[in-house]
């Protein structure tokens, strides 16, 4: 990785006009969310900082302040603190523009020719994911750097942003996927271990050790609560499983889908001789960030801004045929999420309809599992 890919300096002019554009969607979002008086998932954010310091839940309701509840770990309430100790409109932009940058510079470490195409195919899922408020964009940057930073003496940093996507949101742990592209592993894991006791201990300061310790154990259950009430939800498990289960109208247990998954994952790695390839880890990266959201019961529209960027990179190396041309389309469509936004009541009769969004996308991360699978060294100074 050269220094210039971890560098704003070297735009080119298509990524100058793509930053510009995805800062006015984060600006416009902004200014919408707060003229309707839509900060919820902020208002969980913010609230779970102040519960931190104060030692209360950070994972029951606290309906006088907002909807729902939160499910992310007890370090996001030291990672948000930033933005909360401001006030809330400034922290609420800030907040915005942070996703919206951190997740620009991600996608300009990833070393492949037609890389800046990745933000025009992105533009429907990242206006979903900005009107979200989510942490979502910042995701998919973490799992981005856990590959790019995985060497030339960043390894360090690789560990810290899997370990820290990983204690906020469990996703990041699909990082680890990158461990046989690593060169010295020893290190890596060494790091890993600091970064794990280094942001387990972080909220302490912050609160007690026993009331972290707790917290987690309220994080468990919280998620276990979050996947039963995600499963049958309208706008909820978007994903194979919720497909495959409205489908058939048959409740299927996550781990059955899991299995099969990590399997189908996993095949790649027995091309052993292609680990050296840029082109075969940059395929393997792909899978990547696609899987946590086609296999999560968790997975909402808005969760699609990270297996979109897989799907940009697999179309950079894909063959521009027809077919694909028209899956790539497929999965734009999907990603406006038009069903329900033009037709709610239709939708809610026929969830079919907005789950089969994970459709077009599953076929794709199929069709990268295949490419990696039967890859072959080729000539990649032609390919970036």
């Amino acid at each position: 990785m050269t220094k210039q890919l971890i560098s704003f300096k070297h735009l080119s002019v298509k990524a100058k006009y793509a930053l510009a554009f995805w800062v006015a969607i984060s600006l416009y979002c902004f200014l919408q969310s707060v003229l309707r008086l839509r900060l919820n998932n902020y208002l969980i954010f913010e609230n779970t900082f102040f519960n931190l310091i104060h030692q209360k839940s950070l994972y029951i309701d606290y309906p006088e302040l907002h909807d729902d509840a939160n499910h992310y770990g007890p370090v996001f309430s030291v990672f948000i603190a930033p933005f909360a100790i401001l006030p809330r409109t400034l922290g609420f932009l800030l907040w915005n523009l942070f996703n919206c940058g951190l997740l620009f510079k991600a996608i300009q470490t990833i070393h492949i020719k037609h890389r800046d195409d990745i933000y025009l195919i992105a533009l429907p899922c990242f206006v979903s994911s900005m009107l979200s408020q989510q942490f979502n964009p910042a995701t998919a940057a973490l799992i981005i750097f856990s590959y790019t930073l995985r060497n030339y003496h960043r390894g360090f940093w690789s560990a810290f942003c899997i370990v820290l996507g990983t204690f906020i949101k469990l996703y990041g742990i699909v990082g680890l996927a990158f461990f046989f592209f690593i060169k010295d592993k020893k290190h890596f894991i060494i790091s890993l271990i600091v970064w794990s006791i280094i942001l387990f201990i972080l909220p302490m300061f912050f609160s007690s050790p026993a009331y972290v310790l707790n917290s987690y154990v309220e994080w468990k259950s919280s998620l276990s609560i979050k996947n039963i009430s995600n499963i049958g939800s309208l706008t909820g498990d978007l994903s194979v499983m919720g497909m495959v289960r409205t489908l058939f109208s048959f409740h299927i247990p996550n781990l059955y889908f899991l299995i099969i998954g990590v399997g189908l994952f996993l095949l790649p790695y027995i091309n052993t001789s292609q680990y050296n390839s840029s082109r075969f880890r940059m395929l393997i990266l792909a899978m990547t960030l696609m899987f946590p959201v086609l296999f999560s019961s968790g997975t909402e529209d808005c969760t699609y801004i990270i297996a979109v960027i897989g799907v940009g990179i697999w179309f950079n190396y894909t063959i521009k045929n027809r077919a694909n041309k028209l899956l790539l389309v497929l999965v734009i469509i999907a990603s406006f999420d038009f069903p329900l936004m033009l037709f709610p009541d239709f939708t809610e009769r026929y969830p079919l309809i907005i789950k089969i969004i994970c459709l077009p996308y599953f076929i794709v991360w199929l069709k990268t599992i295949k490419m990696a699978f039967q890859h072959k060294q080729v000539n990649e100074l032609a390919l970036i």
